[in-house]
């Protein structure tokens, strides 16, 4: 179980955080929606261990490389889909032959002999989100995941989600197609 209490972040005299509990159980899905500046992308680097906290304190985080953020604008190596979803495997220890799997499972095998930076929004996003499936994390971080998906990539991401087992929080404005058990609403009162 992952208990947070009195999470505040601040930058100067911005506030960009403040929740005064949050508790994630192990398997938990959980969806943190809000305006933009509410917060929710701060709680998901805060988890990820991206991002100290102002004041507050975290017990149960997963250990370094347990917890795997996707963010709104994902980052990517030189090279294909496949040589990004196999890096992240070679970190893990696992096969680089399991990239072609996980881009399948996202319904991106056809992406995975082109160049990471040719694609489009949507096609990066899923191949990101395959990347960090690909680790089988214990935490998953996903800002905005639904960004620029047609209705083809957003029913594989949720099938692909569907058979995550760890604990996943999903961050976005509306949470529209996401599957989550669980609200947490960084909405202005």
């Amino acid at each position: 179980m992952i208990r947070g209490r009195n999470l505040s972040v601040r930058f100067g005299d911005v506030q960009a955080l403040a929740l005064e509990v949050l508790d994630l159980a192990p398997g938990e899905r959980v969806g943190v929606r809000g305006p933009n500046g509410s917060g929710k992308s701060t709680l998901l680097r805060v988890l990820a261990g991206l991002q100290p906290l102002t004041t507050g304190s975290f017990e149960g985080l997963p250990p370094p490389g347990r917890t795997v953020l996707v963010h709104q604008r994902p980052c990517f190596f030189r090279g294909t889909a496949a040589d990004n979803v196999a890096y992240a495997l070679n970190l893990h220890g696992k096969p680089r032959a399991g990239a072609d799997a996980w881009l399948s499972r996202l319904g991106a095998a056809h992406l995975a002999e082109r160049i990471a930076t040719t694609m489009s929004g949507g096609e990066r996003r899923r191949v990101a989100i395959a990347r960090a499936l690909a680790t089988e994390p214990e935490v998953l971080l996903l800002d905005e995941p639904y960004a620029a998906l047609d209705e083809e990539g957003t029913a594989a991401v949720n099938e692909a989600l569907g058979s995550f087992g760890g604990t996943l929080v999903i961050a976005a404005p509306e949470l529209g197609a996401a599957r989550t058990e669980r609200l947490i609403d960084l909405r202005p009162a």
